[in-house]
This record gives C-alpha cells, structure tokens and sequence, in this order.
C-alpha cells in the first residue's frame, strides 16, 4: 500500500468575513438625537468636513462592520479634518475637546472594526460612543450659538417698540379717517 505524499494546501480565510455583514447595533445607552438650533445651523454651514462628519454619524446605525473597515481611512481623515479646519466661530474649548474626543472615538471605532477577529460587542460599544460623542459636539454647537439673556431681551424690546409704532400708525390712520368722515373719534 502506498500513498501518496502530497501536501495539503489550505485555503486561509479572512477570520473578518464572518463579521463583515454584520450592522452596527447602538447599546442601550444611546442618547437621544441633539436637533441644532437655526443660528447654529446656518453657522455650521461653512465648516467644510461638518456636513460629511454628520452624514457618517447618521448612517453609523446603517453601516456594516465591513464597510467601517474598508472606509477607516475615509472615516479618520474627515475627523481629523473638522478638528483642523475647525472655523473661528467655533473655537472654544469646549467645541475643541468634543472634536478631539470625536477624533479619537472614530479612531477605536475603526481600530475595533478592522481587528483580525472582531469583537462585535467592543465594535457596538465604540459606535455608541462616537454617536453620543457627536451628540454633545451638537449641544456644544447649540450652546456657542445661542443668544445671551441680554440679547433675548434686546430682541424683545425692538420687537416690542416695532409692534407698538405699528399699532400706533394704525390708531392714527383710523383716528384720520373717521375724522374725514364726520365721525366723533375718543382720545
């Protein structure tokens, strides 16, 4: 009986493909959306990478662990990207340290993802996190661009005298025009 000698060839497969089709579960700790204010909004409107960094965020739920992997790159460069190109009308601490932690969150996101045997827990876990990272970079968006009491007030008080002159001119072209008809007006 003899055989033959010949050497098996395996046939390595990517450990990721079992977990590439996987999508993006938020953990219950997911926070609620942050709606931007209209002024904080128009504001955001010039900041190149804010409206690309928002659409990614929004699809993160929507993504599979695959695309993440493929797209890293991608992913990494516009966080790093809305961290320095950043405009003047957001510089504050507060808006910097959001977006540094965004950076970084991205970052573990797309480390996790592109692991040689993804976690998928740990992959859930991070993409929560970014999402509720960006949820506070909004709030701080939100709360950069809000108007102070005195300029509420300020708006108030034009917009107050606006209503009476109108109401006044109003009252004196009635007043006129009973009188150019005879008709007895009460002061």
């Amino acid at each position: 009986m003899l055989s033959s000698c010949q050497e098996k060839q395996e046939v390595t497969r990517d450990p990721r493909e079992a977990t590439d089709t996987l999508q993006i579960n938020f953990q219950s700790y997911k926070k609620q959306e942050i709606v931007l204010t209209p002024s904080a909004q128009s504001a955001t409107e010039g900041w190149e990478n804010y409206p690309e960094l928002a659409a990614q965020i929004k699809a993160l739920d929507t993504v599979r662990v695959g695309y993440l992997r493929a797209n890293g790159k991608d992913w990494i460069s516009n966080a790093s990207l809305a961290q320095t190109k950043v405009k003047d009308s957001f510089a504050n601490t507060a808006i910097e340290s959001r977006l540094t932690v965004l950076f970084t969150k991205t970052n573990t996101l797309i480390q996790e993802a592109s692991k040689l045997e993804v976690d998928t827990a740990s992959v859930n876990k991070e993409a929560t996190e970014l999402y509720n990272t960006f949820q506070n970079l909004k709030l701080q968006i939100n709360l950069k661009h809000q108007k102070s009491i005195e300029e509420l007030l300020e708006q108030y008080e034009i917009e107050a005298d606006s209503l009476s002159a109108v109401k006044d001119a109003a009252q004196t072209s009635r007043d006129s025009l009973l009188r150019a008809n005879n008709v007895p007006v009460q002061n």
